[in-house]
């Protein structure tokens, strides 16, 4: 009996990139150690506010909130300064751990079944493009995406997921119909952007969020992995 409820193949399919194509900070000492590198940098310039010294302890909900107080905080060109030195810091921290960890297995072969099939692959990021760029290349599959785009530059976090703005921006640049039009997460962030943007939203298991959570938070289906999408066609 056919399987009135099943996906159509997509012409394009966009995908996120940290704990769906690999895992940047499996480790739990990471995002604290990020954290205190930030609050580092910012409080050589500002009075850090307490509750983010004792209570937060991931790197970039205290690096959104420090960029904000920065913002408001200082003349543009001051805060532009610090707010780049914190990007470097970032960048280079998300960097030194992709080259540890590299790409789960199996995912260059997925993406070059999906691209077999004929459908154009992008990715939108809340990491770094610099850094993506090179864990694609690394493994010689950058050239299989039509679009790269990570966070943007200079940074703003009014304009990352769970905003659709960056589903948006490639939903123009890759010229395509929101109706043939994937993009594969992991979080919940991911699947309210894409339902946003009207997209179909695909989550995978590969991160902190069950199946029954992606799919409360609006996810149109649910694989166990980014690898298992070239099967389900």
């Amino acid at each position: 009996m056919k399987d009135t409820n099943r996906l159509i193949q997509p012409e394009v399919l966009v995908t996120d990139f940290d704990r769906t194509l690999t895992y940047l900070y499996k480790d739990p000492t990471l995002l604290p150690e990020l954290a205190n590198r930030i609050r580092s940098l910012y409080g050589r310039s500002l009075e850090i506010p307490r509750e983010y010294v004792e209570n937060e302890i991931d790197g970039y909900m205290v690096w959104h909130k420090l960029h904000d107080i920065a913002v408001k905080n200082f003349p543009k060109a001051e805060a532009d300064r610090i707010n780049k030195q914190a990007e470097d810091v970032v960048t280079d921290f998300e960097l030194q751990i992709v080259k540890r960890v590299g790409l789960f297995p199996g995912v260059p072969e997925a993406v070059r079944q999906l691209r077999s099939k004929g459908i154009r692959l992008g990715l939108v990021s809340s990491n770094a493009t610099s850094v993506v760029q090179y864990a694609l290349l690394e493994v010689n599959i950058l050239t299989e995406f039509t679009y790269v785009d990570g966070r943007p530059y200079p940074f703003h976090p009014e304009l990352i997921k769970p905003n659709p703005y960056p589903l948006n921006k490639a939903l123009a640049a890759m010229n395509a119909d929101q109706a043939s039009f994937w993009y594969v997460g992991d979080d919940k962030v991911d699947m309210v952007a894409a339902k946003a943007a009207n997209v179909t939203a695909v989550g995978v298991c590969t991160g902190r969020y069950l199946k029954e959570e992606l799919l409360e938070a609006g996810a149109d289906m649910v694989l166990a992995s980014f690898m298992d999408i070239p099967s389900y066609f």
